[in-house]
């Protein structure tokens, strides 16, 4: 086995195939949600504490759905043990995280969601060393 190929450590392996996982997922779902955007809007205002969906549009819905390809795109890079993978998963997640604040409203802002992206930037962190 040549010494100079790079071995993706686990930590590496288990954070892309959990951001393959749901960056595929919000993908999807978002491009659901753009295509069927008045049905959205309308289980939306039914199951949440929204009475209008006013603030939002199919290109939001889009916008979102771009940011997850974006990120999912950096988490491939990274899987391939590339750098700038790093860089375009942290962009797209700080996207996904503040344009509903910013679109929407404060309210808007998820507490999960920045939790879990924190998790993920930490993890992918410890591994800058192992990208190229």
């Amino acid at each position: 086995m040549n010494k100079n190929l790079k071995t993706r450590p686990p930590l590496l392996s288990a954070l892309c195939l959990l951001t393959f996982l749901g960056n595929t997922l919000g993908f999807i779902s978002y491009f659901i949600a753009s295509i069927f955007f008045e049905k959205t809007t309308e289980l939306i205002i039914k199951y949440s504490a929204w009475h209008s969906a006013e603030t939002i549009s199919p290109f939001y819905f889009t916008t979102l759905m771009a940011l997850f390809a974006l990120s999912l795109i950096g988490a491939i890079r990274m899987w391939k043990l590339h750098r700038d993978g790093y860089f375009l998963y942290l962009i797209a997640q700080s996207l996904i995280l503040f344009l509903p604040v910013a679109w929407i409203n404060g309210q808007a802002f998820s507490m999960v969601n920045a939790i879990f992206t924190t998790i993920f930037i930490l993890g992918y962190s410890l591994n800058w060393r192992n990208l190229k």
